[in-house]
């Protein structure tokens, strides 16, 4: 039997599993959609249950408020709810009367939580069945404030504009705003999103005609992005604003990514790229983090995301490769200046530059065109930024202060050409050429495909697991 032929078999059992389960009826714990934007659906003996979901958690320093909604698909009462935060409940009420038969009702509780990371999960209460759990999300309570306070006071925010592309505020007023271009220009805008503020703004490094390290038909700048996009959707369904530099394909020099890191007054600048040239033998994946010189927080993170970042990539097999520059390291110019734009122009920011593995490196390109590393990548990069919020870890991964000025050319305004701004043309859609991006394809050739289903017969609760 050849390997295709064995993945199809598999992937047969596994949808034959599947909808055994169903016929069945699905146990309370498999009608979860975490983070979903409808109501949770309700299958099996629990189809006349009420359904509903968590709507949005804003974060305090030490509390949470919750919204959700909920509804009795049979009738038009009130529905009774019970939240719980790590497995224990800490409010139950019920939602008003809906103004319709199976209409939704909205409801809102403020709870006290510890500074952290919370699991938060709505059970919603069946007459005959009893309490279900319809949906769990993982939020985070508003960490500790790291910005600079005069960059703040500065800081005029940035303009989303109709065809996604993110600008720096000079000036001007609501609907009539002075901007920056990508390519370093003027321009006036009179529509789009403002956007005054982010805890963490994430830059895909390249783009357009730089397109970074190349591993076959997969460009590190389509990588950059893949990744980017991840960390900024993992981080807001915590609760927490996060901006994208560019989220599409064009060319951004470095000077406007920094203006647009600045103009949002983040706590952390992060510049994502994957690395290339190495071909040095190596025991462990070849990671670098480089930080802003004269700035010891810059530091602390880039230390504790590169012990992150190599404990995520340690987790997969690979030929590595590596330098001599492992670990967190500065690298400065010949003046004793720091050498990468992205920190000398974001001045008052903790920047970092992560440099995620070698793509150049057939192995490790390799491994990047999967989506659970990709993934893995994105969860690092989380997990670090909220370990270095809200811990005092320094962090033992220190690499090499050394003076290095040669660059690779890129990240000037020569040659830039400005996207569009204000009308739908010119192809803002980034080329994903090579990466994964269907959990259909990752189940094919993953091996064995089959390593879902332990989750199908897990019979725990989610709110208390």
């Amino acid at each position: 039997m050849t390997a295709s032929t064995l993945h199809r078999v598999h992937r047969r059992i596994f949808l034959a599993v599947v909808a055994f389960t169903l016929l069945l009826g699905a146990p309370a714990w498999a009608q979860i959609d975490d983070n979903a934007p409808g109501l949770a659906p309700a299958i099996g003996r629990w189809a006349g249950a009420p359904r509903g979901h968590i709507t949005s958690i804003f974060p305090g320093v030490d509390s949470m408020t919750i919204e959700g909604v909920a509804r009795d698909p049979d009738s038009a009462t009130s529905v009774t709810y019970e939240l719980l935060i790590d497995g224990l409940s800490v409010a139950t009420g019920a939602t008003p009367r809906p103004d319709g038969f199976g209409r939704t009702a909205s409801f809102v509780e403020s709870v006290r939580v510890t500074p952290g990371v919370h699991r938060v999960c709505l059970r919603l209460r069946d007459h005959q069945l009893g309490y279900r759990t319809v949906s769990c999300r993982h939020a985070v309570t508003s960490p500790p404030d790291r910005t600079n306070e005069a960059l703040a006071a500065a800081a005029m925010g940035v303009i989303e504009s109709p065809t996604g592309v993110v600008v720096p505020i000079q000036g001007g007023e609501p609907g009539n705003w002075d901007v920056t271009t990508p390519c370093g220009n003027s321009e006036r805008l009179t529509q789009g999103k403002l956007i005054e503020r982010a805890r963490v703004v994430i830059d895909p490094g390249h783009g357009g005609s730089e397109s970074g390290s190349v591993s076959g038909s997969l460009l590190e700048k389509n990588v950059n992005l893949d990744v980017a996009e991840l960390v900024v959707e993992k981080l807001r369904s915590l609760g927490l604003t996060a901006q994208l530099t560019r989220a599409a394909d064009y060319r951004l020099p470095i000077r406007t990514r920094a203006a647009i890191a600045t103009a949002l007054a983040p706590d952390v600048f992060l510049s994502l790229h994957h690395n290339g040239g190495a071909t040095r033998a190596s025991t462990r994946p070849g990671t670098e983090v480089f930080y802003a010189q004269g700035r010891p927080e810059s530091r602390r993170l880039a230390a504790i995301m590169y012990e992150e970042m190599v404990d995520a990539a340690s987790r997969f097999n690979a030929q590595w490769v590596s330098t001599v520059s492992e670990g967190a390291s500065l690298r400065l110019r010949e003046d004793g200046m720091d050498l990468y734009g992205i920190h000398r122009y974001s001045p008052g920011v903790e920047s970092i530059i992560t440099e995620f593995l070698y793509l150049s490196n057939p192995s490790e390109g390799a491994l990047m065109r999967r989506v659970d590393v990709v993934d893995a990548e994105a969860q690092a990069i989380v997990d670090g930024l909220l370990r270095w919020w809200f811990s005092s870890d320094e962090g033992t991964s220190l690499g090499r202060v050394f003076t290095d000025s040669s660059s690779s050319g890129t990240g000037g305004f020569d040659g830039c050409v400005d996207p569009t701004l204000t009308r739908r043309d010119g192809g803002f859609s980034v080329s994903r050429a090579g990466v994964l991006t269907d959990a259909s394809q990752y189940l094919a050739s993953s091996s064995p495909p089959y390593s879902l289903l332990p989750s199908l017969v897990l019979g725990s609760d989610p709110a208390l697991g």
